[in-house]
């Protein structure tokens, strides 16, 4: 687990977590075979990417955290890298983005807890929502997959 002296460190990893997303979603636009699919995931990384952009917005703003402090980021999990492997089927990446929406979301709620400018909060809240909405598609895919599976495998595979 990463740990965090600062909330400027907990943006870098908030960052570096965005660009992975964004790379990971890529990379599966490219590998599935229906086109909306990809579309889908072409759209989540570049939503992915205005979050990166949002909080590299945030760096160096003068900003107060709130009582508990960092410590609470330990409990979302988010923290935690997620590697994925190369190999990785549509099935198994839809797991781990949930997994890492789930995640982020949590982080998100966290930090609009701990600051204590408006502005700031309501920018954190926007994002769990975001990564709420994303961790919703992502369980609903993941049940169409399943759905699919229980009926054979002549059904419309991605």
């Amino acid at each position: 687990m990463i740990k965090c002296r600062s909330f400027d460190e907990v943006l870098d990893f908030a960052i570096l977590q965005e660009k992975a997303a964004q790379q990971f979603y890529t990379k599966l636009a490219g590998e599935v075979q229906d086109p909306a699919v990809g579309g889908f995931y072409r759209q989540l990384a570049s939503e992915e990417k205005e979050h990166e952009n949002r909080l590299i917005a945030l760096k160096g703003y003068a900003y107060a955290l709130r009582e508990p402090d960092l410590r609470d980021l330990a409990e979302s999990g988010y923290l935690d890298a997620m590697p994925v492997p190369a190999d990785v089927t549509l099935k198994e990446a839809i797991v781990l983005a949930i997994r890492k929406e789930r995640s982020a979301e949590h982080l998100y709620t966290i930090l609009a807890d701990l600051v204590q400018q408006e502005e700031l909060e309501q920018l954190f809240r926007v994002l769990a929502g975001q990564e709420l909405q994303h961790r919703q598609a992502f369980e609903k895919k993941l049940a169409a997959l399943q759905q699919d599976e229980k009926e054979g495998p002549s059904s419309a595979q991605e």
